[in-house]
């Protein structure tokens, strides 16, 4: 038996070396032993993307350029995107440059077109908002809603960007002062001003996140896929993730079937495998043998049993035990049948958070119903589920995330670590950045 056994140790330091490599590999996955949060909330990537925000907020003129003479009015088809983001002030430190920057930085002219930009200052009074007034603000956004109760005439301040709505509700009452109910309203807000754009599409994204370089040309990428499997399916969607938190992604304990399925197939592959090798081996023995051939080995049946333990009782349940050690962002991002080749995966369960929601025009209307009607218990993310279950609609993600949530630090509560993180956002190579309107990709490392 010295073959088995010399198998049995190419096994274990095969065994030893992936361990030491997700020692290594892991340290940014939650559901992994090797987790390290000191080293996971690295933010590598997306403090670049901040620095690079900072560069093209400086870059920019003065005051915003004005629109050169359209010969004809846009045409729908080229209102792809419209952009809702909602803000307040904080108390410590402003994301809303680095989440508006961002967004727009690397867009070409053409899908810099596409793109309408609305932001609204939620803060009562507009001027208490850092934002207010700034001549970054002015020269990205497209529109700045601003509330004043009643509204005076649309065009207000220096510049024609900014436009005052109502500050109570749609039937005239007033608002409450729930956090829930402001949240929701604003949210209405920017539903109702981009279904007045037409754009084909609205993302509705919080002010505090990055976006990668390659954002704008992946959104459409996995927007065409899953249009075409809706068509395919003929089921319908109501949003598309740009951002999710990967802290619930990981061995979820209402999994365990599935779990329990998979090892029961592993075991089940290993052993119609390992039968057909024995049938073959016995088989070959059984053959008439030439008289120079060497006779069989009086160890092969007891070498047969001994390799017949180690795999079913000792290698398999080994390697097993590795995988969930790894941690399952980890084997996910190694695995090449669990990365999506659109780019986009169906996450029917475990998606958060609210940072950046994509949703057909088609369903506008009824979730903009759905946060401006009381009672005002849930935020719009969480009834959403609901809605999108009662419905039988899909729900989709970009993978691996767009948006990066910057909750390092919590601006409202002082310094903490961030509760909504996405991991892999931080594992992109940096690379060179092309120049402004040409677009880059990053590329998961």
């Amino acid at each position: 038996m010295p073959s088995v056994t010399r198998i049995n140790v190419l096994f274990w330091l095969l065994w030893l070396l992936l361990l030491v490599f997700c020692y290594f590999n892991s340290y940014d996955d939650p559901s992994s032993i090797f987790y390290d949060a000191n080293r996971a909330y690295d933010q590598r990537f997306s403090r670049l993307r901040a620095a690079e925000a900072d560069e093209y907020i400086q870059s920019l003129p003065a005051t915003k350029p004005s629109p050169s003479p359209s010969p004809s009015p846009t045409p729908s088809t080229d209102k792809i995107l419209c952009i809702g983001i909602p803000s307040i002030n904080r108390t410590t430190v402003s994301f809303l440059p680095s989440t508006i920057a961002t967004l727009t930085d690397t867009l070409t002219p053409a899908e810099r077109a596409s793109v309408y930009l609305v932001v609204l200052l939620a803060d009562k009074p507009p001027a208490t908002h850092s934002a207010f007034g700034q001549s970054w603000l002015e020269n990205i956004a497209d529109q700045v809603l601003i509330y004043s109760d009643p509204p005076p005439p649309s065009t207000t301040n220096n510049t024609a960007v900014y436009h005052k709505i109502p500050l109570n509700l749609h039937n005239g009452s007033p608002r409450g002062p729930g956090r829930v109910e402001n949240m929701r309203l604003d949210h209405s807000a920017l539903v109702e001003a981009c279904r007045a754009h037409g754009s084909q599409y609205f993302a509705l994204v919080e002010d505090d996140i990055v976006a990668s370089r390659d954002w704008f040309p992946r959104f459409r990428t996995g927007l065409a896929r899953v249009e075409q499997q809706a068509a395919a399916t003929n089921r319908d969607w109501i949003y598309l993730r740009l951002f999710y938190s990967e802290l619930f992604m990981g061995w979820n304990s209402e999994e365990w079937l599935t779990y329990s399925e998979t090892i029961f197939l592993v075991y089940a592959v290993v052993l119609l495998a390992f039968l057909t090798a024995r049938r073959r081996f016995l088989l070959a023995r059984l053959k008439p043998a030439a008289p120079t051939s060497p006779s069989p080995s009086p160890y092969s049946s007891a070498a047969s049993a001994y390799l017949a333990a180690l795999v079913f009782g000792l290698w398999i349940p080994a390697l097993i035990v590795l995988y969930f050690l790894a941690g399952r962002l980890s084997v996910n991002r190694l695995n090449p049948l669990a990365r999506s080749p659109q780019g986009v995966r169906e996450m029917p369960r475990y998606g958060c958070c609210a940072q950046g929601l994509v949703f057909p025009q088609r369903h506008l209307e009824g979730f903009q119903a759905m946060l401006r009607d009381p009672p005002y218990d849930w935020a719009g993310d969480q009834m959403l589920e609901d809605y999108a279950d009662a419905r039988g609609l899909s729900k989709w993600a970009l993978d691996p995330s767009v948006f990066q949530h910057v909750g390092l630090k919590e601006s409202s509560d002082g310094p903490r670590r961030a509760d909504v993180w996405n991991f892999s956002f931080e594992r992109q190579k940096f690379g060179p950045k092309k120049s402004e309107g040409q677009g880059v990709g990053g590329v998961i490392g």
